[in-house]
């Protein structure tokens, strides 16, 4: 016999007021009964006294009766959700009334789950969505019809949420390239939002990104002359510093950026989240990005560019480059202010106890830098005026390291004899470290062939006894990921090692080759 599906109780504030009782909408009365309804509803757990309840509704005009008024209509409440099967949800206590949280569900409480769920989401699109579905709650003006000061002020409220909300969501959609609908839906919130600064930055990046440089500039004047007209100010910061953007027709869109003498080449995702993380209240405290990546993969020159984004947000911001080199990594993350914002790059990760450690838990957010895609990286050799010619095997052999692929770009269009022993050798040096023995050197090279290493394999190709320290010390390797077959070693640092060995040795090359081969097929 199947169970009976369990009822759901339901309160909506995000639009005209309503309860639902398993799919049913009942009626809730007359709207001054949804008025002393709705503020036990937003101080929903909390003890709310027949004044205040009196206030809200009526203000300085309430009338003589209006305690009894008042317990008419927790009577009728009462009834209503006692149908219902929630006759204890409202508890009387000596000269007032609670409302139990934990009857029911409130759309508001969803509404803001989902916007908190959006501003700790990984990426730009799973932010995007949950910013959507959170909006799309909504059903009208909040609270509509529903009288008194205590409903105007929650109206308030929850309408500013909404607009907030809104204001991120259009920024997201700006990461994602939306231009075009950004730039049809934001003059519509302007309208009803005049002063609104925020809208007017989202409208002046769109019509930027857009390629609409004369109205961006246009709009600048106008949202200067409206500023100073109805509140004698000029416009904040942000929207300054997107002014000079413009007259300096810079625009962050575009993929390859040159910046003092250097190039930078996307990483929209990443900068979009510390964009966000710059946003956020600062009285939630200490939060940390900690990017980790194989050698010359961009972590220094994000670093940067987060400097710069931070300047044009006017939010103060920690950068650490390379973690393992503070003296006391420890000491460093526990003198950090309170609220501070901190983006850390290393090598490796932090140490496992930071991460288990109370203080830091949900505090820290582990990133990895990939590589950049083929577009990213035949930008960057465009940028760099690389012969079209060359861009193709050039972005094979760098593999989307930002590092190989600027190198191999400079020596391309200043040719030598020697340019590809150069490059090789130059990535080999950078990504490969310096291994402390030849023995060391020959397992990275081992890697380099095989699909897989493991252990075994290390034992069989390269005798000596030392196979568990080799292969321990190539798991550490920043170069090197451990798989469930094994460790891989892929990108330009496997290219690299292979035309290294094939110049260096070419025979002990082909001996390499064929001891993994009868390890790996068991002939």
């Amino acid at each position: 016999m199947s169970q009976p599906q369990e009822v759901r109780y339901r309160f909506t504030v995000l639009g005209p007021p309503g309860f639902t009782s398993g799919g049913t909408r009942l009626d809730l009365g007359s709207p001054q009964q949804q008025a002393v309804l709705m503020l036990l509803l937003a101080n929903a757990g909390s003890f709310v006294r027949t004044g205040e309840l009196i206030d809200g509704l009526w203000g300085e005009r309430a009338p003589a009766t209006g305690e009894a008024v008042i317990r008419t209509y927790i009577s009728r409440l009462r009834r209503l959700l006692s149908l219902q099967g929630l006759g204890s949800a409202i508890i009387s206590q000596s000269g007032g009334y609670q409302l139990d949280p934990d009857s029911f569900e409130v759309d508001a409480t969803e509404f803001a789950r989902l916007i908190e769920n959006a501003r700790q989401a990984h990426t730009v699109e799973t932010a995007a969505k949950l910013l959507e579905r959170a909006l799309g709650l909504w059903t009208g003006t909040a609270l509509a019809g529903v009288p008194g000061e205590a409903a105007e002020h929650e109206r308030s409220r929850l309408e500013r949420l909404k607009l907030t909300a809104t204001q991120e969501l259009l920024r997201l959609r700006l990461e994602l390239g939306d231009h075009a609908e950004v730039m049809a839906e934001v003059p519509v919130l302007i309208e009803r939002n005049r002063l609104e600064e925020p809208l007017y930055e989202i409208y002046l990046l769109a019509l930027h990104r857009g390629g609409r440089r004369a109205e961006a500039l246009e709009l600048y004047r106008v949202i200067h002359d409206l500023f100073d007209e109805e509140l004698g100010v000029r416009p904040g910061p942000k929207l300054r510093a997107l002014h000079e953007k413009v007259l300096r027709a810079e625009d962050e869109q575009v993929p390859v950026l040159r910046e003092s003498g250097s190039l930078f080449v996307g990483r929209e995702r990443e900068r979009a989240e510390f964009r966000r993380l710059l946003a956020r209240d600062p009285a939630k405290g200490v939060e940390v990005l900690f990017y980790t990546g194989a050698p010359g993969i961009g972590k220094s020159t994000l670093l940067r560019k987060f400097a710069d984004d931070a300047a044009a947000m006017d939010r103060p911001v920690r950068l650490v480059d390379v973690f393992e080199d503070l003296d006391d990594p420890a000491a460093f993350l526990r003198r950090l202010p309170a609220d501070a914002t901190v983006v850390i790059t290393g090598r490796s990760g932090p140490d496992a106890t930071l991460l288990v450690d109370p203080a830091w838990a949900g505090r820290i957010r582990l990133r990895k830098l990939e590589a950049l895609s083929e577009t990213e990286s035949a930008a960057l050799l465009e940028a760099r005026d690389v012969d079209p010619s060359l861009q193709k095997s050039i972005v094979d052999f760098a593999a989307g390291n930002p590092f190989a692929l600027s190198l191999a770009a400079e020596v391309s269009r200043a040719p030598r004899e020697d340019s590809e022993r150069y490059v090789v050798d130059t990535v080999y040096t950078h990504l490969a470290g310096n291994p402390p023995t030849e023995a060391h050197r020959w397992a990275l090279y081992v890697c380099a062939q095989a699909s897989h290493t493991t252990e075994d394999l290390l034992r069989s190709v390269l005798p000596g006894g030392r196979s568990s320290e080799l292969f321990d010390w190539l798991r550490g390797h920043p170069c090197v990921e451990a798989a469930t077959d094994g460790l891989v070693l892929d990108g330009v640092l496997r290219e690299v090692l292979d035309r290294h060995l094939r110049w260096r040795d070419p025979a002990g090359r082909a001996r390499m080759r064929g001891r993994i081969a009868r390890v790996t097929t068991g002939r």
